[in-house]
């Protein structure tokens, strides 16, 4: 698999996890902002009825049936995936509840980087989000830290689109696509993305896990304006739905729920810089 070329948003458009982030910034010193809302048989053969006189028996009778040696293995269920190159996506199901998965690199998304590796984000939409995950712990822990900070359907038309192919069906999803579309249209207010390029991912707790759902914490580093740095945690919800791992949304008007870092134990997984 090979890094596709890639394309920063430019500066100066309103970023969704920017407003997740600096929300907690504008709690902390005193200020408002919109963001995240703070708070993540047994058959047993009766003989009775068996012919007692050898010449009541057909020819052949008694005689063991013959049986076919071959053993018909189970057909291999093929499961439906979004996207063509999910096929070649790592089918490794091992756990990432306590040891982090390998990331090739870590590629520049809307105003922060976000993974790319074996287990996802192979398929690059229109605006730049990249979609496209293995249907596994890894996948899912992909997807999330990919969707935290690079989905953000207010920058422009083709980021709109990103709503169908990464967010859950449902009416919250409806309702975020109505509030993006008022921050383009000029009618409600959204962020600049400040606070999204401050923010780095230190790592994340892995709350729960199945084949059709998945829930992580994601520990971020966030440089405050005034230089001191503070912690968040945003809380990621992740649903398995139409062959692709998608963000099951906080609310109608929120991704994610973010809080302050209460010094709870996290892996280690971020990248370096």
């Amino acid at each position: 698999m090979s890094t596709q070329d890639l394309t920063d948003r430019p500066a100066g458009r309103s970023s969704w996890f920017g407003a997740a982030v600096m929300l907690l910034i504008l709690v902390l010193v005193g200020l408002t902002a919109w963001g995240v809302r703070v708070f993540f048989f047994d058959d047993t053969d009766d003989d009775s009825a068996a012919p007692t006189s050898p010449s009541s028996q057909a020819p052949g009778a008694g005689e063991p049936t013959p049986t076919d040696s071959t053993t018909t293995e189970p057909a291999v269920v093929e499961e439906d995936l979004a996207w063509d190159c999910q096929a070649d996506l790592s089918d490794d199901d091992s756990s990432v509840a306590d040891s982090a998965p390998t990331v090739e690199e870590w590629v520049a998304a809307g105003y922060n980087v976000v993974p790319f590796s074996e287990f996802g984000g192979c398929q690059k939409q229109p605006s730049g989000l990249r979609v496209g995950y293995a249907h596994t712990e890894a996948g899912a822990l992909m997807a999330a830290a990919t969707y935290a900070v690079a989905l953000d359907p207010s920058v422009s038309e083709e980021a709109a689109q990103d709503l169908e192919v990464a967010v859950a069906e449902g009416t919250n999803r409806d309702l975020l696509g109505e509030r993006a579309q008022r921050i383009r249209d000029g009618l409600e207010e959204g962020s600049d993305g400040v606070a999204a390029s401050l923010s780095r991912l230190l790592g994340y707790v892995q709350n729960d896990y199945d084949e059709n759902a998945a829930s992580y914490q994601l520990v971020y580093s966030l440089t405050q304006p005034n230089g001191l740095e503070q912690r968040i945690v945003g809380q990621v919800d992740m649903v398995w739905e139409d062959g692709d791992w998608k963000l099951d949304p906080a609310s109608g008007t929120e991704f994610i729920n973010g809080s302050q870092y209460q010094g709870q134990p996290y892996i280690q997984w971020g990248p370096t810089r």
